[in-house]
Parts: C-alpha cells; sequence; structure tokens
C-alpha cells in the first residue's frame, strides 16, 4: 500500500521541502499551489526523483470547493488520503494594535482557519473510513509570544490555529486520526533573502543555540516526520522547530 500525504501551498518554501520529504518515504503526494503551477510542477518533479509519485493540484484552500476538489485529487489518482499537512499560507498585514483596522485583524484570523478547517473537514470522512489518518498544521512560534512589532495579527491567527488542531486531535482520536502542530521560528525563504534580511539573520542566530537560522528543509523534515506512520501515539501537541530559540534570556 502507497501512503498518500496531501500538502496545501506546497509549490515553495516549507510546503515544498515537506512533500520532497514525503517523497522520500515513498509516499503519493497531492502538491497544492495557488497560482504558481510552474513552481509546483517543480516540487512534483523532485518528489517523483526523491522515490514518490506527485501530482499538481490548483486551489485556494480559503474556498471549500476548491478544499474538496484538492481531496477529490487525492482519492480519484491515489485512493486514499494518509496524512493532510495545512501549510497554505495568507497574507500578513504587519501593524501595532493601535494601528490596526479590525477589518484587517479579522481577515487574517478567519483566512488562517478557513485554510485549514476545509480541507481538515472534507479529509475525515476518508481518514475515518480507513480508521487512520495524520493531520498536521503548520503554526509559528509568534503563537506562543511576541516576535516582532507588527505582528499581533499573524500570532493570534496563528494561536488560534493551534487551539483549533487540540480540538481536532480531541474529537478524532477514537478514529484513529492525529493532529499536530509544527511551529517554525525565523526560516530564511526565497522572499526573506530578497528582502535583505542579513541583520536580522545574524542577530537570530546568535540568540539561537544551534547558532543558525531554519531553512525550509529543516521544518519539511519535522513535518513528514510528524506526518508519517512513525508517529502514532502523539497527538495534541506542538513541535517547535526553531534551534533552541526560545531557551534563551
Amino acid at each position: 500500500m502507497t501512503r498518500v500525504a496531501v500538502i496545501t501551498g506546497a509549490s515553495r518554501g516549507i510546503g515544498a521541502a515537506a512533500a520532497v520529504e514525503f517523497g522520500r518515504l515513498g509516499y503519493a503526494v497531492v502538491v497544492n499551489y495557488h497560482s504558481r503551477r510552474d513552481a509546483a510542477d517543480s516540487v512534483v518533479e523532485a518528489v517523483d526523483q526523491a522515490g514518490g509519485k506527485g501530482i499538481a493540484v490548483a486551489g485556494d484552500m480559503r474556498v471549500r470547493e476548491d478544499a474538496a476538489g484538492l481531496i477529490r485529487a487525492a482519492t480519484e489518482n491515489f485512493g486514499r488520503v494518509d496524512t493532510v499537512v495545512c501549510n497554505a499560507s495568507t497574507p500578513i498585514k504587519q501593524a501595532a494594535f493601535a494601528d490596526m483596522p479590525w477589518e484587517d485583524f479579522a481577515t487574517k484570523v478567519t483566512d488562517e482557519l478557513a485554510a485549514s478547517y476545509h480541507v481538515t473537514q472534507l479529509a475525515l470522512p476518508v481518514m475515518r473510513a480507513q480508521r487512520y489518518g495524520r493531520l498536521v498544521y503548520v503554526s509559528s512560534g509568534q503563537a506562543e509570544r511576541p516576535g516582532a512589532p507588527g505582528m499581533i495579527g499573524h500570532g493570534s491567527a496563528k494561536a488560534a490555529l493551534n487551539t483549533f488542531a487540540r480540538y481536532v486531535a480531541y474529537e478524532e482520536g477514537p478514529h484513529g486520526i492525529t493532529a499536530n502542530v509544527v511551529a517554525p521560528g525565523y526560516v530564511r525563504t526565497d522572499s526573506s533573502a530578497a528582502a535583505g534580511t542579513a541583520q536580522i539573520e545574524a542577530h537570530i542566530a546568535a540568540r539561537t543555540p544551534l547558532r543558525r537560522v531554519a531553512d525550509p528543509l529543516d521544518v519539511g523534515r519535522v513535518i513528514a516526520m510528524i506526518g508519517s506512520e512513525n508517529s502514532g501515539f502523539a497527538t495534541g501537541i506542538t513541535v517547535p522547530v526553531n534551534g533552541g530559540v526560545t531557551l534563551a534570556p
């Protein structure tokens, strides 16, 4: 039997790294993307080269019909859904609380939850029928403590996601389904590198026991571990992937 992983927001960054790691484990991987089909196709090729079997499926996970299409693509192509990784990102509008309009704050929280809510709910009937499922939610260390000025919307949205995941874990455990959170700290990506964050990265690395910042593969490997058969009795937990930076005073 070939296990099947569905990964939202998988055309780049953490999602792409996780997709390739599941490929290394021999999974069939459904690579969801929003607009960059060329990038998604590159990830599919990398999944295939790693030993898995990938397909690319477009969709905005905030839209229930798109989420339904993603789960349908997995079942029609591969017959099952073993793992769902909710990684699709939603726009961040940085602003101090005193200056943030309610509409911006509410949109961030609502979009963050919608991007996980629909695909989770739609995958559950398949997982329940299998008596097996792994749900992984990509959150942020900023859900636990402020990491930068102006990130109150992002941090609040991710904190809500963490609570959502714990409730899913509690309710779905009797059906053989686990739900866990992976919470990265700062991760070096193409977008962060282009923004010229060398000084920020140096500061974070100096405060991190491992003396560097994360790259997407660091997080992708943890996602694959938590989302695989090797993690069968861990549920409702949040795994920080931050090099130990929160240990620093």
